[in-house]
Formats: structure tokens, C-alpha cells, sequence
């Protein structure tokens, strides 16, 4: 039965008060922003540190291959000579990932101008529309608020 009343709600939809909406879909794009700042707040310092341990990482191997190769170099007999390359890697490649928060306000920007420019007093919206616009459930929004919540944290 719930299935059957799921799968019927899904198909209705909704008049709302054009004014009303419009005050939801910008308080929900003020949230988000708020979030997507703290994120990206929390992200620089996190990266920011990231990138001074590669570099620390990076800088204690060159200099560990840099003597292991003059120790190398100084020691060279004959056969080393013959098998010696005209090219020698000092250093691989070092790098740091990050999953970097993403702003969605252009789709807040998007149903704001839409219900802005509609010129009726109300609007009807589809389940889905009423999920995203007054519910503030976008596809989106799990992996946005999962990094969020990540970079937050680290604060």
C-alpha cells in the first residue's frame, strides 16, 4: 500500500503562492552558500597543509636520491658505464587529491528567474519541483552535503 500511495504522490502536483516560493528558493540558496563557504573554507586549509607535506615528502626524496645518485655516480666501474641510461628519474610524480566542493547556486539562480518572470500569482510544480525548490532535496545535494560535512569538520 505504501508503495502504491508513494508512487501517486509522485505523479501529483502542487499549486503554490509565487511570492512564498521565491522567499523558500533564496532562503535555501543563502544556506547553501553559507555551506559551500564554510566548505571551501575548510578545503583551502586542508589543502593548503596537503601541499606542504608533498612538498616536505617530495623535497626528503630528492634529496635521498640525490645522494644515493652522487654515491652511485663517484662508484661507477665499467660495466656500470655500459649499462648506464642517458636519462635517470630524480623524483616521481607526487600528487594531491581532494575532493573539492562544488557551488550549485546557479540552479537556485535558475528556479529563482523562473518563478521571478512567471507572472502568474501562483505556480504549480511537479513532485519533483516541490522536492528540489521547497524541500531543498536536488540531486545533488547528498554528495554536496557529504564533502560539506568533511571540510567543515576539519575546522
Amino acid at each position: 500500500m505504501a508503495l502504491t500511495a508513494k508512487r501517486d504522490m509522485e505523479q501529483r502536483s502542487v499549486e503554490v503562492n509565487r511570492q512564498e516560493l521565491i522567499k523558500v528558493l533564496e532562503a535555501n540558496r543563502e544556506t547553501h552558500l553559507r555551506d559551500y563557504e564554510e566548505a571551501m573554507s575548510g578545503y583551502t586549509a586542508i589543502l593548503l597543509s596537503k601541499i606542504d607535506e608533498a612538498f616536505a615528502e617530495a623535497k626528503k626524496t630528492i634529496e635521498e636520491k640525490h645522494e644515493k645518485m652522487k654515491r652511485r655516480v663517484a662508484a661507477f666501474t665499467d660495466e656500470d658505464i655500459a649499462r648506464q641510461r642517458d636519462s635517470f628519474t630524480l623524483i616521481d610524480q607526487i600528487e594531491v587529491e581532494m575532493q573539492v566542493p562544488r557551488s550549485y547556486a546557479k540552479e537556485y539562480d535558475a528556479a529563482i528567474d523562473i518563478a521571478k518572470w512567471d507572472v502568474r500569482e501562483t505556480l504549480e510544480l511537479t513532485y519533483a519541483e516541490f522536492t528540489c525548490f521547497v524541500r531543498d532535496q536536488w540531486d545533488w545535494k547528498l554528495e554536496f552535503e557529504s564533502v560539506s560535512r568533511l571540510y567543515k569538520a576539519s575546522r
